[in-house]
């Protein structure tokens, strides 16, 4: 297998991080506002900022008023740009 999509809710998600087993993650941005609602991750393991998993923005692409944002686990010790 090569490639493996989840499209779970954070517990799912935190799982998968937990485990190492992301590399690559696609995200949707809207310009709206919501105020309080449900974590993207839970479980991950991640607690803090210094803790935090690091991406690498690869692509993103309009989608109407929409961004889809494809980015790639960095490498350990990268640092945010």
């Amino acid at each position: 297998m090569r490639s493996v999509l989840l499209e779970g809710g954070p517990t799912l998600a935190g799982a998968f991080v937990a485990a190492g087993a992301v590399d690559r993650v696609v995200g949707y941005l809207a310009p709206a506002l919501l105020g309080a609602g449900p974590a993207a991750l839970t479980g991950g393991g991640i607690t803090t900022i210094t803790e935090a998993l690091r991406l690498d923005v690869r692509e993103c692409v309009a989608l109407g008023p929409d961004l889809r944002i494809t980015a790639a686990v960095a490498a350990p010790g990268t640092k945010e740009h």
